[in-house]
């Protein structure tokens, strides 16, 4: 058994497969993942015939996969197994040199944005969020507060933050885009203003592409207001 190309049926089923079944992992697979929290969490990024995709490592089902990842060499490059038989060679990115840096104040950058598959850089602005505490209210995918009970963040991430880690994660480790979401902080622009302010602090030190991701403001005009600060595309939370 091999890897086959991913572009073809063959390839994209063991994608999928890999993805339903999740990755039986040891403790020394390097990379990074995170139990719990806000965004990819429980997952891990693997990189699989050049295509990079995020895989179940830390669920229920993940412990009883047929998948099967060797411990890497000092490359990232670890054996893909399934049932035993070897499929090939998979990578695990290793922990961006960023995370390793802290803001002038003590702020570890991990704390302020996170790398999120291989290149992408994500942050949520205010990690708080008038809709969180009443169910009936909060995004049912949401666990905005989870990452901030567990310090694994802080509660606001200024513009100045974010543009210094931003300038930081292209430098070192060659991060390509970037994610800003936000909870929602009142119920006028829901987040569009922080995030505006955000967007303009982090063009103005780094040309990075933005999406943006905030409820729906009441005024549209803030969806202009957002393009023009420097976001490039816009994602709502419904």
């Amino acid at each position: 058994m091999t890897i086959p190309t991913l572009g073809t049926l063959s390839g994209r089923k063991l994608v999928t497969d890999l993805q339903s079944f999740g990755l039986q992992i040891g403790e020394q697979t390097g990379g990074i993942a995170r139990k719990g929290g806000a965004g990819p969490s429980d997952h891990k990024t693997i990189t699989i015939a050049g295509q990079t995709v995020m895989v179940p490592v830390y669920t229920s089902g993940a412990r009883h996969s047929p998948f099967q990842a060797s411990p890497p060499d000092q490359h990232g490059a670890s054996t893909l197994l399934r049932d035993g038989q070897t499929l090939g060679t998979i990578h695990f990115p290793a922990a961006p040199r960023f995370y390793g840096l802290s803001t002038a104040d003590g702020i570890p950058y991990w704390k302020i944005a996170l790398l999120h598959g291989r290149d992408t850089l994500a942050t949520t602005v205010h990690q708080t969020c008038i809709r969180y505490a009443d169910r009936r209210t909060s995004c049912q995918f949401c666990a905005i507060g989870q990452s901030l009970e567990a310090d694994r963040t802080i509660a606001y991430k200024t513009p100045a933050q974010l543009a210094e880690v931003a300038k930081a994660a292209v430098e070192l480790d060659g991060v390509r885009d970037m994610v800003l979401t936000t909870g929602t902080p009142n119920v006028v622009d829901r987040g569009a203003a922080v995030l505006a302010e955000s967007a303009r602090a982090i063009r103005a030190a780094v040309d990075l592409p933005l999406q943006v991701q905030c409820e729906p403001p009441r005024d549209h005009h803030w969806f202009q207001r957002l393009r023009d600060a420097g976001a490039d595309s816009l994602g709502m939370h419904l």
